[in-house]
This record gives structure tokens, C-alpha cells and sequence, in this order.
């Protein structure tokens, strides 16, 4: 690290009396307002049950996202729709083939993969409803970083609050030189009973890795590992995703003259 990034590291680490006004001050400066687009693989496995009973559906899919003045579009290869509609097919004929591709698909949401590439909206957003616990120096890949550890307060929905009696959920960010979050961290763990008899347990731990791009923050690379038992069950969900960043706008596809459909031969887009 030269002496120049030591210095503006120091210097975070001491500016401020309230860290996290200051993180979402250097967040409130990224307005996203610059086009970006990125090529995303999603990589998910599903268990339910445990034992030799335990049922396992994984599969692994790829696309490309754009978003920009008109708003995020998400653009599927013409040769993972065969793949998924083939998939789909076989399994109407007999329900014990698997779909990783169909399934792939259905993993993908549209608001997740607009709040990757606006990540500073979403962590504004969370961390409005956060308190701030330590702030403290530590090393991020053997580089001194300004690392930030809050409680949260997840959203809940009246039948959660009803149900979920004890919650405990705490974040973690790490802070480069310029006080905008290089990696971050949670962990939700969740108990509970359902008509006094039922307990459950559920725990969900989620990662994330950033990169600065212009006026954006985007989470490259985001680990979600999910946990839960209940009612004599159990079951894990994990899914493991990527974006690379690429260097301009997707290519858009060709449209036809107004008031005559799309060229059925053009490369779908889902807005």
C-alpha cells in the first residue's frame, strides 16, 4: 500500500464522530445515474429433508442486465430458453426430471439483480434502520481497512412479527480509503412457534463483495446460505452469485416498424 492510501485510510478511521452518517453521506454521492452493464451467473443448490430422504435440486444459469434511463433490462440467450422449454417438457412427461435450468431461471429476480447494480440505494436503505454496535480497524485481505458492525432491524411482515419471537440480525462492512464499503456481511438467526406447539428455527447468512464503477456501487459477488427447521423438517437453500462488469451498454435488439410485433428471429429482453 503506498504512503498516500495509508494516510487516507488514518484519516477515515479518525473522521467523524457517527460513522454511519458518514457511510451513507459517501454513499448518498453515488446517483447511479450512468448507464451499466454486467454478465451474471447465479449458481444454486436446494435440500430439503436430511438423510437418505433428503431431496436436492442444483443447477448453475447465466444472463446479461443493463440498467440505465429506461430502466433495467435483462436478457436471456436464446440457448438457455431451449434448455429450460426441453426441460420443461421432459418434466411434464415424467416429474422426476430435474430443471436446473427452468429452476435457474426462477432464481433470477429482476429487483435483486437492480439492487446489485445500485448497491448504494439498498445499503442506504438498510442502514437507515440500523445502530451502529463498533467501529473499529481490521484487515480485509491483509489490507487495513475501517470495519463497521451494526444491529439490524429487518422489515417484518404482521403474520412474522406474530410468529417470530426472537430475532437477532447484525452487519458487518469493511471500508476502504474512500469510506465506501469494499465487502459486508449478515447474519439473521430467527426462532419462534406456531400454534404453542410448533417451533422453528431459521438462519440466513448472506455476503457480498463491491466495486466501485463512476457514479455507481455494485455488488459484484453475493453468497446467500439459508438454514431453517420446524415441525420435524429441515431444509438449506444456497445460492452463489457473480457479476462482470462489461465495458458499455447491451446491444439492443431490433425492433420492427410500429404497430408490427418483434422479430421473433431478435434476442428476447425482459424489462
Amino acid at each position: 500500500m503506498t504512503g498516500f492510501h495509508v494516510v487516507a485510510l488514518l484519516a477515515s478511521l479518525t473522521l467523524g464522530a457517527d460513522p454511519l452518517a458518514d457511510l451513507q453521506a459517501a454513499l448518498a454521492r453515488l446517483t447511479a445515474r450512468t448507464p451499466a452493464a454486467a454478465r451474471f451467473t447465479v449458481r444454486y443448490e436446494n435440500v430439503a429433508g436430511e438423510g437418505q430422504e433428503a431431496v436436492k435440486v442444483s443447477g448453475e444459469v447465466s444472463g446479461e442486465a443493463s440498467e440505465g434511463a429506461d430502466g433495467l433490462e435483462i436478457h436471456w440467450g436464446q440457448a438457455v430458453l431451449r434448455r429450460a422449454r426441453e426441460e420443461e417438457r421432459r418434466h411434464g412427461a415424467n416429474p422426476e426430471v430435474p430443471t436446473p435450468t427452468r429452476d435457474g431461471l426462477a432464481q433470477v429476480q429482476a429487483i435483486d439483480l437492480a439492487n446489485r447494480l445500485d448497491a448504494a440505494w439498498t445499503l442506504r436503505d438498510e442502514l437507515s434502520r440500523a445502530t451502529l454496535i463498533e467501529a473499529r480497524e481490521d484487515r480485509l485481505d491483509g489490507v487495513p481497512v475501517r470495519l463497521l458492525v451494526v444491529k439490524l432491524s429487518p422489515a417484518l411482515q404482521p403474520r412474522e412479527r406474530r410468529y417470530v419471537k426472537d430475532l437477532e440480525a447484525v452487519g458487518k462492512l469493511w471500508l476502504g480509503p474512500d469510506g465506501l464499503p469494499l465487502a459486508a456481511e449478515a447474519r439473521l438467526l430467527g426462532k419462534g412457534r406456531i400454534f404453542l406447539v410448533i417451533s422453528f428455527e431459521s438462519e440466513v447468512l448472506q455476503s457480498w463483495r463491491y466495486a466501485r464503477v463512476g457514479d455507481r456501487l455494485v455488488a459484484v459477488r453475493h453468497e446467500d446460505q439459508r438454514r431453517w427447521s420446524g415441525a420435524g423438517d429441515r431444509g438449506m437453500r444456497r445460492s452463489n452469485s457473480l457479476l462482470e462488469l462489461l465495458p458499455g451498454p447491451l446491444p439492443q435488439p431490433a425492433r420492427s416498424p410500429e404497430n408490427t410485433p418483434l422479430d421473433p428471429g431478435g434476442p428476447p429482453s425482459v424489462r
